[in-house]
């Protein structure tokens, strides 16, 4: 028993050693495993979770003057110590508006942990057809930072935000578009009277009421009045608009002040608004009359044909053109009318003037007259050698016999023959004329 027990007392020492040593280097390992992942995990703890944003409409498509809801939610992992600041989505042809209670805080669970946050909802009325899109946008916030709940700012994108703008088919004609749920027209006349004396005053106030739209969508009532009988005075159109959980409505009121100044007729027109009802889907219309008055008075008096000024331009410019004339009769006459005359002195000297003269004598059947002219017209191109020079002649000769003699009847034919041997004759000359050789040629260096 002793020897067993010492022998079980000698291997117990060695045993314990050994199961000591064989677990510290299983251990090992992963002590360097966590001391690697531990860095990082505190890393990830220091890093705060984003903040999100989201941007929702209420539909994508939405009639002209219709709002559609563009609901933007802003969630963090904490609380925003501070309410984040929206942008305000103004765009061209676009109403933005934020109806009472537009904002409030929501909450959401997201990856099991309850986020919480602001909702913001505007309503955005399209005033024109086709597709809007958002121009890019920021919120800028502040929330805490857990788990130290020191606040951090943040600043977030908006994804974009599109939708279309349409009309309905049977309002496609309106101008200007109106689209509502109701519309009225209601008028006024202060002052009014069938005539006026000049100096008293007459004022119409329209006023259109509309529901399911804004105001805005409504044109100026009351038009122009042509008349010189009174003087208008317009204010300034008065817009009140209103919102009735997310519904616009309003009205729009003009005011025009008519100061009688002269005697006339007064025609203030009925005022006519066609608009869309959105409730039965048809064009409906709404007007007030319209109201004749006369002024008692004198006539207006005429304008004046040419004001002072332009009375003073039209002398300035009468003594400029005499000046002109003085100035061109002085010196650009005289020089003007010598050319003139020149001209018409080698005009009248001219072959071709002469010819003209014998052509007109022949045409007469003035044989005297052919004679005369024929003298002249020889002085202007001499004779050729040419067999029509004496065809010319003969003609002549059977002109006198015939006027003269016993066969008058030939006569005409003889001042056709006449005619047409002289403009043969003609063309015989001038090209003679061409190919002589002119007076002014150098005369030879070496005659012999």
């Amino acid at each position: 028993m002793d020897a067993l027990g010492r022998h079980r007392h000698e291997r117990l020492p060695s045993h314990s050693v050994s199961t000591r040593s064989g677990g510290g280097r299983a251990m090992r390992p992963l002590l360097m495993l966590l001391a690697l992942i531990w860095p990082l995990a505190g890393l990830a703890q220091d890093t705060p979770p984003e903040p999100r944003v989201t941007a929702e409409l209420s539909a994508e498509s939405v009639t002209v003057g219709q709002a559609v809801v563009l609901r933007i939610t802003v969630l963090v992992p904490t609380w925003m110590p501070t309410p984040p600041t929206f942008p305000s989505f103004e765009a061209p042809n676009l109403i933005v508006r934020l109806p009472q209670n537009a904002s409030g805080p929501v909450s959401q669970s997201i990856e099991g942990e309850t986020w919480s946050g602001v909702s913001r909802a505007y309503r955005l009325y399209p005033m024109v057809e086709g597709t809007f899109t958002l121009p890019p946008q920021v919120v800028d916030l502040v929330f805490a930072d857990p788990p130290s709940t020191d606040p951090v700012a943040a600043s977030v994108s908006l994804p974009p935000v599109s939708f279309a703008a349409t009309v309905p088919e049977a309002a496609r004609d309106l101008d200007p578009l109106i689209v509502a749920g109701s519309l009225t027209l209601e008028q006024t006349y202060e002052g009014g009277a069938e005539t006026l004396e000049v100096g008293a005053a007459v004022t119409r106030e329209v006023t259109a009421k509309v529901d399911g739209t804004s105001p805005l969508f409504i044109p100026p009532l009351i038009a122009p009045v042509e008349a010189e009988a009174v003087q208008a005075y317009p204010k300034d159109p008065a817009l009140k608009e209103t919102d009735n959980r997310g519904t616009l409505s309003g009205q729009r009121m003009d005011s025009v002040t008519y100061v009688a100044r002269y005697g006339g007729g007064v025609s203030l027109p009925e005022i006519r608004l066609e608009w869309f009802n959105s409730t039965t889907g048809k064009v409906e219309t709404v007007s007030v009359p319209g109201m004749d008055f006369t002024v008692g008075g004198p006539a207006p008096p005429r304008d004046p044909v040419l004001t002072p000024r332009q009375m003073v331009l039209v002398v300035v410019g009468l003594l400029f053109l005499v000046l002109i004339g003085w100035a061109a009769k002085r010196y650009l006459a005289p020089p003007l009318l010598d050319a003139l005359e020149r001209r018409r002195q080698r005009r009248l000297a001219s072959e071709a003037h002469a010819a003209k003269l014998l052509r007109s004598a022949i045409g007469k059947h003035d044989l005297p007259l052919v004679a005369q002219r024929r003298q002249i017209w020889d002085a202007r191109v001499s004779p050729v050698d040419d067999p029509a020079e004496a065809v010319f002649s003969r003609s002549l000769l059977k002109v006198g016999e015939a006027r003269y003699g016993s066969s008058p009847q030939a006569e005409a034919s003889a001042w056709a023959e006449v005619a047409a041997s002289f403009e043969t004759i003609r063309k015989a000359r001038l090209a003679a004329a061409r190919h002589q050789p002119s007076d002014k040629a150098l005369a030879p260096l070496n005659p012999f």
